[in-house]
């Protein structure tokens, strides 16, 4: 969960890394604090949150240059495939279509998605970790929702 809260933050596998790092040091140092398990999850996505801010906010972040993570994905062999594509094919496109899509919102939207669809938070535990209303979430969801119909509607 820390790890992919990281990665949706700054997009970059080695930086999603390097946060995780920080969070989990941060828990060992801290660990006497945690009540409960419940208690332990909230407290690793706002600590999660706090460590992608304070890296965005670095001076080292500030002055050097992004490098394309994609350099580093694997490539898929595509098995010398003609141009019938399988539904498996079919539905991993979307699914990676989806998510550039999520990561083209702002951060602001995406947090709330993540958080929401695929770490499966309610309102009110995405409200308690990110310190906001819930009427907030709820309107943050509904935003992004709607812009994610009209960048899907515009790519399909």
């Amino acid at each position: 969960m820390v790890y992919r809260i990281a990665y949706v933050q700054t997009k970059s596998l080695a930086q999603a890394e390097d946060i995780q790092q920080d969070v989990f040091m941060a828990l060992v140092r801290y660990s006497d604090r945690i009540k409960s398990e419940q208690h332990l999850k909230a407290w690793l996505i706002r600590v999660t949150q706090n460590a992608c801010k304070k890296h965005f906010r670095s001076l080292w972040f500030r002055l050097s240059v992004p490098y394309d993570d994609a350099l580093f994905k694997e490539q898929e062999d595509d098995g010398g495939g003609g141009p019938v594509q399988t539904a498996q094919e079919e539905e991993r496109e979307d699914i990676e279509l989806v998510q550039d899509m999520v990561e083209e919102l702002p951060e602001s939207y995406r947090i709330v998605i993540h958080l929401f669809y695929y770490e499966q938070l309610s309102v009110r535990e995405i409200a308690s970790a990110i310190g906001a209303t819930e009427a907030n979430v709820k309107t943050r969801l509904s935003r992004a929702r709607e812009k994610l119909r009209k960048l899907w509607e515009e790519r399909r």
